[in-house]
């Protein structure tokens, strides 16, 4: 009987370690390696829409994620802090706005990169940005195939 709980004991220990390392395992592909981030900010005008932990696109991937927003009393505008993979080199005059890539998905901060040869370094705030859609005018482009900033 002795044998028996000795066993047990192992495999459930066992198993209880291999849980724990998933959840490890999880929770750091949940947020991301932090070496391997970097912090960027952009200011709207209004963020209506956007909550923290959306995606940040990029050409249709997902390369970063929406950290904070959060009102600036100064400028009476929204500062949008988000994480954005390190080895993405944004020139200067890149664009970001709020928006869905699709008619069914959650809002995402959607970036539009420039032409520049001066690059964002890591924490420089984005004031190049573009508010969101509204409805009707997503849905004008979508059937008429304009542009999806508006113009």
């Amino acid at each position: 009987m002795a044998e028996s709980r000795g066993g047990a004991f192992v495999a459930s220990a066992l198993v209880l370690v291999v849980a724990a390392g998933f959840a490890l395992y999880a929770e750091a592909q949940r947020h991301g390696p932090v070496n391997e981030t970097q912090r960027m900010s952009a200011r709207f005008v209004s963020a209506n829409g956007l909550n923290p932990g959306a995606e940040v696109v990029l050409a249709g991937v997902r390369v970063g994620t929406v950290k904070s927003i959060a009102l600036n009393e100064k400028t009476q505008m929204a500062d949008v802090n988000f994480m954005l993979n390190r080895d993405i080199h944004l020139p200067s005059d890149s664009v970001v706005g709020i928006g869905s890539p699709t008619m069914t998905a959650d809002n995402a901060l959607q970036i539009t990169p420039g032409h520049a040869a001066h690059l964002l370094a890591s924490g420089e705030t984005i004031s190049n940005t573009r508010d969101q859609m509204s409805l009707e005018q997503q849905v004008s482009n979508y059937i008429f195939g304009g542009s999806l900033a508006g113009e």
